[in-house]
Protein backbone atom coordinates (compact mmCIF):
# COMPACT_ATOMS: atom_id res chain seq x y z
CA UNK A 1 0.00 0.00 0.00
CA UNK A 2 1.33 3.45 -0.96
CA UNK A 3 1.14 6.61 1.10
CA UNK A 4 2.67 8.73 3.83
CA UNK A 5 3.64 7.50 7.29
CA UNK A 6 3.96 9.64 10.40
CA UNK A 7 6.08 8.81 13.48
CA UNK A 8 5.11 10.24 16.86
CA UNK A 9 5.21 9.07 20.49
CA UNK A 10 2.32 8.06 22.72
CA UNK A 11 3.50 10.42 25.50
CA UNK A 12 3.52 13.44 23.14
CA UNK A 13 1.20 12.79 20.18
CA UNK A 14 1.11 16.50 19.29
CA UNK A 15 4.83 16.51 18.39
CA UNK A 16 5.26 15.06 14.92
CA UNK A 17 8.69 13.45 14.73
CA UNK A 18 8.99 12.30 11.13
CA UNK A 19 7.03 12.08 7.87
CA UNK A 20 8.03 9.66 5.14
CA UNK A 21 6.68 8.32 1.88
CA UNK A 22 6.32 4.64 1.04
CA UNK A 23 5.37 2.90 -2.18
CA UNK A 24 5.11 -0.30 -0.11
CA UNK A 25 4.48 0.44 3.58
CA UNK A 26 5.17 -3.11 4.80
CA UNK A 27 8.55 -3.17 3.05
CA UNK A 28 9.43 0.32 4.30
CA UNK A 29 8.71 -0.54 7.92
CA UNK A 30 10.80 -3.74 7.63
CA UNK A 31 13.68 -1.60 6.34
CA UNK A 32 13.50 0.46 9.54
CA UNK A 33 13.56 -2.67 11.67
CA UNK A 34 16.20 -4.68 9.78
CA UNK A 35 18.26 -2.43 7.49
CA UNK A 36 19.52 0.46 9.62
CA UNK A 37 22.08 1.84 7.18
CA UNK A 38 22.86 5.52 7.59
CA UNK A 39 21.65 7.50 4.61
CA UNK A 40 18.93 4.98 3.86
CA UNK A 41 16.95 5.52 7.05
CA UNK A 42 16.52 8.63 9.16
CA UNK A 43 18.89 8.29 12.11
CA UNK A 44 16.53 10.14 14.46
CA UNK A 45 13.86 7.54 13.78
CA UNK A 46 16.41 4.71 14.19
CA UNK A 47 17.27 6.20 17.61
CA UNK A 48 13.60 6.18 18.57
CA UNK A 49 13.21 2.58 17.44
CA UNK A 50 16.23 1.56 19.51
CA UNK A 51 15.42 3.60 22.64
CA UNK A 52 11.68 4.28 22.76
CA UNK A 53 10.04 1.41 20.92
CA UNK A 54 7.27 1.04 23.52
CA UNK A 55 6.08 4.62 23.04
CA UNK A 56 6.71 4.96 19.29
CA UNK A 57 3.58 5.14 17.13
CA UNK A 58 3.11 5.17 13.35
CA UNK A 59 0.09 6.56 11.53
CA UNK A 60 -0.41 5.85 7.84
CA UNK A 61 -2.23 7.93 5.24
CA UNK A 62 -2.96 5.86 2.12
CA UNK A 63 -2.64 7.75 -1.13
CA UNK A 64 -4.47 6.65 -4.24
CA UNK A 65 -2.02 5.35 -6.83
CA UNK A 66 -4.60 4.53 -9.46
CA UNK A 67 -3.33 5.15 -13.00
CA UNK A 68 0.22 6.06 -11.95
CA UNK A 69 3.29 4.05 -12.87
CA UNK A 70 5.97 3.58 -10.19
CA UNK A 71 8.00 6.64 -11.28
CA UNK A 72 4.94 8.93 -11.34
CA UNK A 73 3.80 7.57 -7.98
CA UNK A 74 7.23 8.17 -6.40
CA UNK A 75 7.24 11.78 -7.65
CA UNK A 76 3.66 12.34 -6.47
CA UNK A 77 4.43 10.91 -3.01
CA UNK A 78 7.56 13.10 -2.74
CA UNK A 79 5.46 16.20 -3.52
CA UNK A 80 2.86 15.21 -0.91
CA UNK A 81 5.60 14.49 1.64
CA UNK A 82 7.26 17.89 1.02
CA UNK A 83 3.93 19.67 1.42
CA UNK A 84 3.26 17.97 4.76
CA UNK A 85 6.80 18.64 6.01
CA UNK A 86 6.53 22.33 5.09
CA UNK A 87 3.17 22.57 6.84
CA UNK A 88 3.86 20.55 10.01
CA UNK A 89 7.67 20.94 10.45
CA UNK A 90 8.42 17.53 12.02
CA UNK A 91 11.45 17.21 14.27
CA UNK A 92 13.60 14.71 12.34
CA UNK A 93 12.95 15.55 8.68
CA UNK A 94 15.74 17.69 7.27
CA UNK A 95 15.00 17.99 3.56
CA UNK A 96 12.13 20.40 2.78
CA UNK A 97 11.84 21.31 6.47
CA UNK A 98 11.58 25.00 7.45
CA UNK A 99 12.77 24.02 10.93
CA UNK A 100 16.20 23.15 9.53
CA UNK A 101 16.66 24.87 6.14
CA UNK A 102 16.04 28.37 4.77
CA UNK A 103 15.04 27.35 1.24
CA UNK A 104 11.79 25.60 2.31
CA UNK A 105 10.80 28.74 4.26
CA UNK A 106 11.23 30.69 1.03
CA UNK A 107 9.06 28.19 -0.87
CA UNK A 108 6.30 28.58 1.71
CA UNK A 109 6.61 32.39 1.58
CA UNK A 110 6.17 32.25 -2.19
CA UNK A 111 3.08 30.02 -1.85
CA UNK A 112 1.52 32.32 0.76
CA UNK A 113 2.15 35.44 -1.34
CA UNK A 114 0.85 33.71 -4.45
CA UNK A 115 -2.36 32.58 -2.70
CA UNK A 116 -2.88 36.03 -1.19
CA UNK A 117 -2.37 37.58 -4.64
CA UNK A 118 -1.52 40.92 -3.03
CA UNK A 119 1.38 42.77 -1.51
CA UNK A 120 2.47 41.41 1.87
CA UNK A 121 4.91 43.16 4.18
CA UNK A 122 7.88 41.35 5.68
CA UNK A 123 6.43 42.00 9.14
CA UNK A 124 3.05 40.47 8.22
CA UNK A 125 4.79 37.42 6.77
CA UNK A 126 7.09 36.83 9.71
CA UNK A 127 4.20 37.05 12.20
CA UNK A 128 2.05 34.74 10.05
CA UNK A 129 4.78 32.09 9.65
CA UNK A 130 5.83 32.20 13.31
CA UNK A 131 2.23 31.61 14.32
CA UNK A 132 1.61 28.99 11.59
CA UNK A 133 4.59 26.93 12.78
CA UNK A 134 3.84 27.59 16.47
CA UNK A 135 7.30 28.99 17.16
CA UNK A 136 9.10 25.86 15.85
CA UNK A 137 10.74 28.10 13.25
CA UNK A 138 12.39 31.14 14.83
CA UNK A 139 11.99 34.76 13.79
CA UNK A 140 15.72 34.73 12.98
CA UNK A 141 15.25 31.90 10.46
CA UNK A 142 12.24 33.65 8.91
CA UNK A 143 14.19 36.92 8.73
CA UNK A 144 17.08 35.12 7.01
CA UNK A 145 14.66 33.71 4.43
CA UNK A 146 13.19 37.17 3.84
CA UNK A 147 16.68 38.71 3.50
CA UNK A 148 17.00 36.72 0.26
CA UNK A 149 20.80 36.68 0.39
CA UNK A 150 21.11 33.84 -2.13
CA UNK A 151 18.17 35.14 -4.19
CA UNK A 152 16.20 31.89 -3.82
CA UNK A 153 13.15 33.78 -2.56
CA UNK A 154 13.07 35.68 -5.87
CA UNK A 155 12.22 32.39 -7.60
CA UNK A 156 8.89 32.27 -5.78
CA UNK A 157 7.80 35.91 -5.48
CA UNK A 158 8.91 39.47 -6.14
CA UNK A 159 10.77 41.08 -3.26
CA UNK A 160 11.64 44.63 -2.34
CA UNK A 161 14.28 44.76 0.35
CA UNK A 162 14.04 48.56 0.37
CA UNK A 163 10.25 48.64 0.97
CA UNK A 164 10.28 45.31 2.90
CA UNK A 165 7.46 43.92 0.77
CA UNK A 166 6.60 40.75 -1.14
CA UNK A 167 4.43 40.52 -4.23
CA UNK A 168 3.18 37.62 -6.34
CA UNK A 169 5.20 36.77 -9.47
CA UNK A 170 2.12 37.36 -11.60
CA UNK A 171 0.44 40.74 -11.75
CA UNK A 172 -1.97 41.68 -8.99
CA UNK A 173 -5.68 41.14 -9.70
Amino acid sequence: MSGLYYFYTSYNPEELLYVGEAIDLYRRMREYQIDRREGHNNQGVIGLIENELDSLKVAFQPIDAYGKDKKELKKYLKQKEASVIQRLVPLFNIEENPRHLIHPIQKVIGEVVSKANKEVTFNQMRKYLFQKWQGKVSYEQIDEALANKNYHLSRYCKTSQKKKTLNPKTSLA
